[in-house]
């Protein structure tokens, strides 16, 4: 009797929890209790892609913006008529301009029951813009999730550090990032057989594709024979790559090449009247007008790749500050002693006088900034600047070193997988 008693209070237990029977008066609503007539009616949430259309109703095609294609043609390819791609581009109009759809962007037509009845314009890897006429004209713009995953990548150096990331399998983005952050200080136009990196740092996936490298957590560099860290600080007030000391890896430069201020007389232009040619054209640098022999100074440590006389730019002087920055200086009257390809400059050094060699309408110089062999405005770009962590920070940077140093020092090298 007691075993019998036993079983038919297990019973009635398990029928309260899975019923929801309640012994107690409750002010829940009925349709919120599951029974037995609206268990059926509990179905779990149909999967969605990342644009959010359901996965098992709808069907789409994917293909690239080609070469003088636009919205238009694209969809009567589709099916749409003419009328309907009006009512949607009106729709359309104050909230996206579809004019500026560009070769090789990614789009979806999506399907319902074989009808077209949406469309996806891909505008970047995490940025879209989706058209929809299923019901009412529909316009929004949206944004795909970001992923972060963390990753470990070692390797060796036999030729150059792009053809290493390769060769093992890396993404290509990892190569041009940790040449950014030691750009001050390695030559990585001259590395070594044998000179090797570790790095552990995020990669970014949109979806299953992966779009670019986050932030390198940790770096580790050995050049010929000297070994350099990299660790990454960030909090609400400070950002940025520091050593083990909390000096910022980043180098300043000059704002522009003078010990004192000079006035500009031409400013950075895509389309300037030129004097001398009377036309317009480009003018890629800022003109400070200085009395002639006036010193210029390099504005960064580096390594100069020309200086020598050379048609309309006159007397010329450039200089490779790193891999990214690079600086030229041009109308001088002359070179300083010992300015001349692959001489090793300091920041602030003389490297020449102002003049108005080439064309030149009077005595100045034009000076020219690159970033990744792009001219920039030198007068509003914004430039790196040294400065070390505060004395504040650096207990929990300390931390950050500890817990990097542990995952650094347990990477082993991996040589390279393929032959380069």
């Amino acid at each position: 009797m007691q075993k019998a008693l036993t079983i038919m209070a297990f019973i009635l237990i398990v029928t309260v929890i899975f019923f929801g029977i309640n012994m107690e008066p409750s002010d829940t609503p009925s349709d919120k209790v599951i029974t037995i007539e609206n268990l059926e009616e509990i179905k779990p949430v149909p999967p969605v892609d990342f644009y959010g259309f359901q996965k098992d109703l709808f069907t789409y095609e994917e293909a690239r913006v080609q070469r003088n294609e636009s919205l238009y043609l694209i969809l009567r390819r589709h099916g749409l008529s003419p009328r309907q791609i009006y009512n949607i581009q009106q729709e359309s109009r104050d909230k996206v301009n579809l004019n500026r759809m560009m070769p090789g962007q990614y789009y979806r037509i999506y399907y319902y029951e074989d009808e077209p009845v949406s469309f996806i314009w891909r505008q970047s890897a995490t940025q879209y813009v989706s058209l929809g006429w299923q019901d009412d004209l529909l316009v929004e713009n949206g944004s795909i999730p970001i992923n972060k995953k963390m990753k470990e990548a070692t390797g060796v150096i036999h030729n150059s550090l792009y053809q290493s990331i390769l060769s093992n399998g890396y993404s290509r983005y990892l190569g041009s990032e940790l040449a950014e952050i030691f750009a001050w200080e390695i030559d990585f136009f001259a590395l070594r057989q044998g000179d090797h990196y570790k790095v552990y740092y995020e990669e970014l996936y949109a979806g299953d594709e992966l779009i670019g490298i986050g932030d390198i957590k940790a770096a580790e560099f050995q050049h010929r024979g000297q070994v350099y860290r990299a660790y990454h600080f960030e909090n609400d007030q400070r950002r940025g790559y520091f050593d083990a000391d909390g000096n910022s890896l980043e180098k300043e430069l000059l704002k522009a090449p003078f010990r004192y201020n000079q006035r500009v007389s031409s400013g950075f232009s895509a389309n300037r009247f030129h004097p001398i040619l009377q036309r317009n054209r480009p003018h890629y640098g800022t003109d400070y007008a200085a009395p002639e022999g006036t010193p210029v100074l390099a504005v960064g440590d580096g390594v100069v790749t020309e200086a020598q006389r050379r048609g309309g730019n006159g007397n010329i002087v450039q200089i490779r500050h790193n891999a990214s920055y690079r600086t030229a200086y041009l109308h001088l009257s002359g070179f300083a002693p010992g300015i001349r390809r692959g001489a090793k400059v300091e920041q602030g050094q003389v490297i020449g006088y102002v003049g108005q060699t080439g064309l030149a309408t009077g005595p100045h110089l034009c000076y020219r900034l690159y970033i990744n062999d792009r001219p920039v405005n030198s007068v509003t770009a914004d430039l790196p600047a040294s400065e070390s962590l505060e004395e504040e920070f650096m207990e929990e940077f300390r931390v950050i070193i500890h817990r990097m140093d542990d995952i650094l020092n347990q990477l082993e090298l991996v040589e390279q997988i393929a032959s380069n």
